[in-house]
């Protein structure tokens, strides 16, 4: 029988053809929304990296609004190290920093503070023209774009960014920087310390719009130093306010930095408990990871830790008193990051003897008096005991790892006996045999320590002291202070002795604390030191040139000290800090750690913003 072929095969072969085809065409639109998904993917992945060059380009401060712009080279910007940063893979703008202060900030005008706080907060906020590289110890520009030093020294041209600008939209000028010179030599802006050092500059001469010259008076090893390290002011802004007015009013801190005040500055009043600092977002250069900077004014020790513990600051300096217990804490171990660190600008710790009260000399201007005082104190014990190890007792006021400290001195010993011989040869004796030493006229060895009321470790010292010279029948008084109280007291010069810390630099210039030309008009000689020879000294080393012929001045500056003991130098130390772990790009250089500046929060681990 032969094949047939009817109409109902006809319609199921057509149907068939039908279904084949729309499995055709279905399989062809399948294949080309995968290839628009993969290209979606693909421009997905384009666009994040896209948008990182974009982050990263405007936190180096590059434009990237062209073609050009895209393809600009950050070679010769400022802040190298910032914008190393911004390359990282982690990297991510964004959160708050949150610092706290034991004290309470008095004042943020720049110049009329000598408060180291005042000085960290600045720095966020007004920039000088050059400033040390943390790494290299060599000066890289900031405002600066170049400069020029003659071969005498004594000529120092400087040409401007022309990018720069401050907080306003204002830019960063020649008049600026003339302006910030006359201010700072104005006599009736309360600004001793500063003019004491600008006053080496002879004249600052606008040449044009974005260059200045800087004239010297005379030859002076950190003469460039005094001319790059002036934090510009802007005269559009400060020129506004009277002297009177400058030197009275707390928050007048305004200036061309990555922050600025929260608050209007003229507003700005102290007692709130905390400063705080936003973005500046019409900066000019490379900007910091942080959207915002916090210091909190926590005087309490141990409530500092707590809100380090709970998260609410970023940052911990232990005491050396909890340093040990600390450093084993279980939950410190799994939230945060201790650094230990020592660095020749990490200074000195001292007690100062005050030689002149009322204009009348005391009991401290007698050199074997002073000797005595520090043959009494044990410092190798206070450093192992007080200082849980962490501080190495010093004999002067350079750093031992510095070539400006001479090698083969080594600090006074402890040793009670030949102090009070040389007590007695300055005429005190018990003459009542009550335990108290006295003067030829009778009047007891009674003296009051001043020191931080807010510092446990201070508090501990003076009560050690208190001990250690009541064996050799002499009567401490410890007077803790608030800390405005206590400037004004070491400013105003009343005080019988005193102990704080001075901060180091890498070359230290002695003649602001020693000279005697620093005891008056606002100069940090605070204890009526006088010594002829080591004016002399100190005046040869400071137009020095030669490094090697400087450093053996220097050296003879560190004999005197030794020998006069206008301080009992106590200790250097080493540096402890606890940081939140959630903080990235922190390293150790040679000044310390790296500036907060540098570190960022990765984008999941940012707690404050988004």
């Amino acid at each position: 029988m032969g094949n047939r072929f009817g109409f109902r095969d006809l319609v199921l072969a057509v149907l068939l053809v039908v279904l084949i085809v729309s499995v055709w065409l279905a399989m062809k639109q399948y294949d080309r929304q995968w290839d628009q998904l993969g290209q979606i993917g693909v421009t997905l992945d384009d666009q994040a990296v896209e948008l990182k060059r974009i982050r990263q380009a405007l936190a180096q401060g590059v434009r990237v609004s062209d073609a050009d712009d895209a393809q600009a080279s950050t070679a010769g910007l400022p802040f190298p190290r910032r914008r190393a940063a911004t390359q990282m893979d982690d990297y991510a703008p964004g959160d708050w920093y949150i610092d706290a202060f034991g004290v309470a900030v008095g004042k943020l005008t720049p110049l009329v503070s000598s408060d180291v706080y005042q000085s960290v907060i600045s720095n966020y906020v007004m920039e000088s023209l050059a400033s040390r590289d943390a790494v290299t110890l060599e000066w890289q520009p900031d405002l600066a774009e170049s400069w020029h030093i003659s071969d005498d020294g004594l000529t120092i041209t400087v040409k401007l960014r022309e990018q720069a600008r401050f907080s306003d939209g204002q830019p960063v000028t020649a008049d600026d920087v003339v302006f910030t010179y006359h201010w700072i030599m104005n006599p009736k802006v309360a600004a001793p310390r500063d003019r004491s050092y600008v006053s080496k500059i002879a004249s600052v001469t606008k040449i044009d719009g974005l260059t200045i010259t800087f004239k010297l008076n005379e030859t002076y090893f950190k003469g460039f130093e005094i001319c790059a390290g002036m934090q510009v002011m802007a005269k559009h802004y400060y020129s506004q306010f009277t002297e009177d007015q400058f030197n009275e009013l707390p928050g007048l801190l305004f200036g061309s930095g990555p922050y600025k005040l929260v608050v209007d500055p003229v507003s700005w009043k102290p007692g709130s408990g905390k400063i705080e600092l936003t973005r500046n977002d019409k900066y000019w250069a490379a900007t910091p990871a942080y959207d915002r900077i916090i210091f909190r004014e926590i005087t309490d020790e141990t409530a500092r830790l707590v809100t380090f513990r709970n998260g609410e600051t970023d940052r911990f300096g232990p005491q050396p008193e909890q340093y040990l217990r600390l450093k084993e804490d279980e939950q410190l171990q799994r939230d945060k990051v201790l650094y230990e660190y020592e660095t020749i600008t990490g200074g000195y710790r001292y007690v100062a003897w005050n030689q002149m009260r009322e204009d009348k000399p005391t009991r401290f201007a007698d050199r074997r008096v002073r000797r005595a005082m520090t043959l009494l104190t044990d410092r190798s014990d206070m450093a192992r005991t007080l200082m849980v190890g962490l501080a190495t007792p010093n004999s002067g006021p350079f750093h031992r790892l510095s070539k400006q400290a001479d090698a083969d001195i080594d600090p006074w010993p402890y040793d009670p006996q030949a102090a009070r011989t040389l007590l007695g040869q300055a005429g005190f004796e018990d003459r009542d045999d009550n335990g108290v030493i006295e003067s030829d006229s009778g009047e007891p060895f009674r003296f009051k320590l001043i020191y931080p009321a807010s510092s446990v470790n201070y508090k501990q010292m003076a009560l050690y002291l208190k001990d250690a010279y009541a064996r050799a029948g002499i009567v401490l008084e410890p007077d803790p202070l608030e800390w405005t109280i206590m400037i004004q007291r070491i400013n105003q010069r009343e005080f019988d002795a005193m102990t704080l810390g001075w901060s180091g630099t890498i070359e230290g210039d002695p003649n602001q604390i020693f000279h005697s030309r620093a005891i008056g008009d606002g100069g940090d000689n605070y204890v009526h030191y006088q010594n002829a020879d080591l004016d002399q000294l100190i005046d040869q080393a400071r137009v020095t040139i030669d490094q090697d012929q400087r450093m053996a001045l220097w050296r003879k500056v560190h004999r005197i000290l030794h020998e006069d003991q206008p301080y009992t130098f106590l200790w250097t130390s080493r540096s402890v800090v606890f940081l939140d772990k959630r903080i990235h790009n922190v390293q150790r250089v040679k000044t310390g750690l790296n500036h907060s500046m540098h570190w960022f929060v990765p984008l999941g681990a940012q707690r404050w913003s988004r």
